[in-house]
């Protein structure tokens, strides 16, 4: 099935997408008043000893021959290379170096403890039913980097079937920040983004964000968020399980 899914074009596997929420609409199984994004990383089908530099395209190992050299020696051994790996600072850097044939994969390291090429996928979810409503592949960074992108496509699949856009959205502590609570305001969606563990806010430099951070704030203190949000974790593994297969990170966005 994997191998037949990966014959496919983006064109039809949007439309499979599409016709499959407008079956959950016909069945009342889909809502989309609340949707919660989440992402989790997936191992890319490409191993690091086929990395290349970005600039010049040469291999790694032929990279630290040429360090080697650099440095006088002549003939450097396997043993010669290996300490001049070790030594060397930022080896495993995204700007220096790339895959040749999956440009969207980045070194990072799993949550295992282990490096790997990797990407980002992110899904936003229906918190009423579990459908999800859209799958984009983001950059290996920080979570509040990623924004609008997901929430904006599970907006136009939403329209499409003849659903309203999303009035509220739950997130974890990753996507919090000033950037966020701001965007999330002037989109006018009631945001429910957990907070992390701070020291007391000072408002001097960024002023704007302060009444949407304290708006996110109070509506997770009230009685929704022990309802709701502890759904998430249900909706998350739900959203997880048809993904869970590493071996077959998409290399492109909407993908499901």
């Amino acid at each position: 099935m994997s191998r037949t899914r990966g014959r496919l074009d983006i064109e039809t596997h949007e439309a499979v997408f599409g016709r499959v929420l407008e079956i959950l609409r016909e069945g009342r199984l889909l809502d989309g008043t609340t949707v919660g994004v989440d992402a989790t990383t997936l191992e890319a089908n490409a191993t690091l000893r086929s990395i290349v530099r970005s600039d010049s395209g040469a291999g790694y190992q032929e990279f630290l021959k040429q360090l080697a050299q650099a440095s006088g020696i002549e003939t450097p051994t396997r043993e010669d290379l290996a300490k001049m790996d070790k030594d060397r600072p930022k080896k495993g850097s995204n700007d220096e170096c790339e895959h040749p044939h999956d440009e969207d994969a980045r070194i990072t390291k799993m949550k295992d403890g282990r490096t790997h090429l990797a990407h980002k996928l992110e899904h936003a979810v229906d918190m009423d039913t579990g459908a999800i409503l859209g799958m984009t592949v983001q950059p290996i960074s920080g979570d509040t980097q990623s924004l609008p992108q997901t929430p904006t496509e599970a907006d136009e699949r939403l329209q499409r079937v003849g659903l309203a856009m999303r009035d509220e959205v739950v997130r974890d502590k990753g996507y919090h920040s000033n950037a966020t609570m701001k965007q999330l305001a002037a989109d006018g969606v009631r945001s429910y983004v957990s907070e992390p563990r701070r020291p007391r806010r000072r408002w001097d430099k960024d002023r704007s964000a302060q009444q949407p951070t304290y708006a996110n704030r109070r509506r997770q203190r009230r009685a929704w968020q022990a309802a709701a949000v502890p759904a998430w974790g249900t909706a998350g593994a739900m959203v997880r399980a048809p993904v869970g297969d590493r071996r077959h990170a998409p290399g492109s966005s909407s993908r499901a």
